[in-house]
């Protein structure tokens, strides 16, 4: 295959509005916890509102940032918190984006792999790009 045969989007990543909510949700955590903080001192809701929005906020930010998915000539590469994950061309079936689900790749030995949702026009662009291969 020659590089140049698939001339469509290679890179998909969380869109800057993910990431901005991300952080709005977190600033929003860590005003709430500042709030009850400052009323009640340390108590089950400043604690859980500095857990969230150091925990589960930081991460989520993270992760919107680090999450792609990339096709290569030779593979589709998947990364997210825990890693990356390599899927070569020859050996994805298909791809299924059906409404109300994030998108899967059927493998030739039968498994599906749920993809990250990272954009809505992921389907269109790995079924062109398997058409190349």
């Amino acid at each position: 295959m020659s590089p140049t045969s698939y001339n469509g989007r290679r890179v998909f990543r969380a869109g800057g509005g993910t990431t901005a909510s991300m952080v709005g949700v977190t600033l929003l955590f860590a005003i709430v916890a500042y709030g009850a903080y400052r009323s009640g001192g340390w108590n089950w809701v400043s604690i859980s509102m500095t857990l969230a929005a150091g925990v589960l906020g930081v991460t989520s930010i993270v992760e919107s940032l680090v999450l792609r998915i990339e096709l290569t000539d030779d593979a589709m590469l998947v990364t997210d918190l825990t890693g990356r994950k390599r899927f070569a061309i020859d050996d994805i079936e298909r791809i299924s984006d059906e409404k109300g689900g994030p998108p899967a790749i059927l493998l030739k030995d039968g498994r599906w792999v749920k993809l990250p949702s990272v954009a809505s026009n992921v389907g269109n662009s790995v079924r062109a790009w398997l058409r190349h291969r």
